[in-house]
């Protein structure tokens, strides 16, 4: 059985964060979704796996007092840029969220992006929530979402397939396309990307690939409740409905034990 993990199957992807934000920049649900429990709840507030700061920096302006923790270094670099622009004085950690201790304790701790999927074993899962629980403050939440493993996406296509299309920090026309397979065992599947676009002295690709584990419901509630979390509410999307087996997300809201 393949071996994945973090560093090598999911941070790649992660190294151009001008275009990052370029191509999945814009509004979202669930910023609103995380900005709304952040104003319900009150800071200090903790992102995990906080990116180039698209729901950060929203959260920030609304003066809730903010950290962002990545271990990315492009993604932090570009958030220091974005949040230095607009004068905010967020914090910005270089930090894995597999064993961080800050000495602190957050009455919010959020991760969004579905970024849960990035920790692609059972170890690095543990590992990760251990982390956040050491750091939530009693009555505190722990929030998080991930994709709910529905059948049409735990399939393999190893014919390319459109993605998307964006216009990249050069001015360039970038087609993205796709392939993906799904290694049953572990869980996991593997999006191979390739982006290209013409420049004046000729074609241009970029290939990369990323790894996510999928989580089924049962096996998420047993997770959180066996590292000492309760989970008061579960929604299925961004507008709180139930969880079925239609839902696009699991959306999380946990409580410590």
């Amino acid at each position: 059985m393949p071996h994945y993990t973090l560093e090598q199957d999911y941070l790649g992807e992660f190294n151009d964060a001008v275009n990052y934000d370029l191509e999945v920049g814009g509004d979202n649900p669930s910023h609103h979704f995380y900005a709304a429990l952040a104003k319900e709840i009150g800071g200090p507030v903790l992102e995990v796996g906080c990116g180039s700061g698209l729901v950060a920096i929203p959260l920030a302006l609304q003066g809730i007092p903010l950290t962002g923790l990545d271990i990315a270094p492009a993604m932090l670099a570009q958030a220091r840029h974005k949040s230095a622009e607009l004068g905010l004085s967020v914090r910005w950690l270089d930090g894995d969220a597999r064993n961080f201790s800050l000495g602190e304790k957050f009455n919010l701790i959020y991760m969004t992006g579905n970024a849960f999927q990035a920790f692609l074993n059972n170890a690095d899962q543990r590992a990760m929530l251990q982390a956040v629980r050491r750091h939530l403050a009693e009555g505190g939440v722990w929030a998080f979402e991930t994709r709910n493993p529905l059948w049409e996406d735990l399939t393999t296509d190893l014919n390319e397939t459109e993605w998307m299309t964006y216009t990249n920090d050069q001015g360039f026309s970038v087609r993205i396309t796709e392939t993906r397979e799904y290694d049953h065992v572990a869980q996991v599947l593997v999006y191979r990307l390739f982006r290209r676009w013409q420049e004046p002295d000729g074609p241009k690709e970029r290939r990369t690939h990323i790894a996510i584990r999928y989580t089924f419901p049962q096996e998420l509630i047993a997770l959180l409740e066996n590292n000492g979390f309760r989970i008061p509410h579960q929604y299925g999307n961004w507008d709180k409905s139930p969880l079925t087996k239609a839902s696009p997300s699991i959306i999380s809201i946990c409580a410590l034990a």
